[in-house]
């Protein structure tokens, strides 16, 4: 082997770890037949498959096969990566989602370098995991999906819950510990308190202020109060499932 792999902590990140049943099998197959059948593949020296096959035949000096790949970019590698690993792992719903999103991200800020290189001006913002699902074009959404292997009604449901749900409830998901239809159902619910607490909030000042002269005395306010109750009210409408109070 005349070159010696390297590996990119960047480039590694972006592939899900083996689970360490997983693991503990490949290091068991490559140990006991003293073969690496599938070859370390390269982008200028830098592993982008094969992290573990190369640092299992290291340890126990197992020869392996590369195979340089002549991608054109760094970014164009990373692509490689997410591609690769939603074509062959048995990943969970929640990890193919989010590599899903990751890939639509770069290539949507490579098509906006390439438009500003092309001298022309890029236009809306880079996708990004954050971005609010109704801000995305149906036929992008619908793409999304499908490179992670689900509904589009699963991705649209774990979207709410990444922006609108809490960190714990995030992390329950990430974690296998709720699936993202409960967490969504629980989700709902939330927002449902939240959208009962605004209106009874509405209606007590209803109550309470004077018959005409309210709206005039501090329009601002009320308007901002109509807008939360509003605003609640589409989010609750988008969210949907169960509408039930918890």
């Amino acid at each position: 082997m005349s070159i010696l792999p390297r590996i990119d902590p960047e480039f590694r990140s972006l592939i899900p770890s083996l689970s360490p049943d997983e693991r503990e099998q490949l290091e068991q197959n490559i140990a006991t037949s003293r073969k690496c059948y599938d070859p370390i593949i390269l982008w200028e020296g830098v592993i982008i498959d094969g992290h573990n096959r190369f640092e299992i035949c290291a340890k126990y000096g197992v020869e392996f096969q590369i195979e340089e790949l002549p991608l054109t970019s760094r970014e164009e590698a990373k692509v490689w990566i997410l591609e690769n690993q939603l074509g062959r792992r048995n990943l969970t719903d929640v990890t193919r989602i989010e590599m899903a999103l990751l890939k639509a991200e770069m290539l949507r800020e490579k098509a906006q370098k390439n438009l500003s290189l092309g001298g022309k001006k890029g236009g809306g913002k880079p996708l990004s995991v954050m971005t609010k699902p109704e801000m995305k074009p149906v036929h992008v959404q619908k793409a999304i999906a499908a490179e992670a292997g689900v509904g589009e009604e699963k991705l649209y449901n774990y979207m709410q819950i990444k922006e609108h749900g809490s960190p714990q409830l995030l992390e329950q998901v990430q974690s296998g510990e709720l699936k993202i239809g409960t967490a969504h159902r629980l989700l709902t619910k939330e927002i449902l308190k939240q959208l009962n607490h605004v209106d009874k909030i509405l209606r007590y000042i209803e109550d309470c202020k004077p018959a005409e002269g309210y709206k005039a005395a501090d329009p601002e306010i009320h308007s901002r109060l109509i807008n939360l109750s509003n605003l609640y009210r589409a989010l609750l409408d988008k969210l949907g499932g169960d509408h039930e109070a918890a």
